[in-house]
């Protein structure tokens, strides 16, 4: 399922199908720019040659990222030639982008619409704990990056089912903070785009 991106007339870089959502970048704005080669990583040569092109000239590399996180939350699959052992897993990656080390608590998530715990009690947040290392605070250096799965449990979807009747723009975000008081958000990823996502794999 590939991203489709272009031009627009202001020279701005538009670019649909990232996790059920349209994302507009400025190609002058070096920050802009970064966080969109971070978070696509390999996922680049889905882009047109114009816009790599735009890119590559436009990005300041002398310019270096002094403070800050880049959180990207997606999903992936782990396909199976049997169908019934194929799954859906949640991915975060968290960069840090503050030129002293930082360590990072344990993420959370925030979801909208609410979903219902019990009759009559909602909540939006919760923990989700990765497959992998779940020792935190997690150190990360300058520039390094670290990324935890979380298998999305047959039960989440039924949750998932509801919030996205209640509001077809229901979507998951992650969070994060470090010791020092700094707190860090991720994309929002669409609720429609993991049901997709399993239909796809289905």
């Amino acid at each position: 399922m590939k991203n489709t991106a272009h031009i627009d007339g202001n020279g701005n870089i538009i670019i649909q199908g990232v996790d059920g959502a349209t994302i507009t970048i400025n190609p002058q704005d070096t920050d802009e720019l970064r966080n969109l080669i971070i978070d696509f990583g390999t996922k680049l040569n889905d882009l047109p040659k114009d816009i790599l092109e735009m890119i590559k000239n436009n990005q300041d590399i002398k310019s270096e990222a002094t403070k800050g996180a880049n959180l990207y939350l997606t999903v992936m699959a782990e396909l199976h030639t049997h169908a019934q052992h194929r799954r859906l897993k949640f991915g975060l990656t968290i960069t840090n982008l503050t030129k002293e080390h930082r360590y990072f608590n344990q993420p959370f998530f925030k979801v909208t619409p609410k979903f219902e715990i019990s009759e009559g009690v909602e909540h939006d947040t919760f923990v989700m704990i990765p497959e992998n290392d779940n020792n935190f605070p997690v150190r990360l250096e300058y520039g390094q990056v670290v990324s935890y799965n979380y298998e999305i449990k047959d039960g989440a979807y039924e949750m998932y089912k509801k919030m996205l009747g209640k509001d077809e723009k229901a979507n998951i975000q992650a969070f994060t903070n470090t010791t020092v008081g700094e707190l860090y958000e991720s994309n929002q990823f669409s609720i429609e785009k993991l049901f997709e996502h399993l239909n796809w794999i289905q």
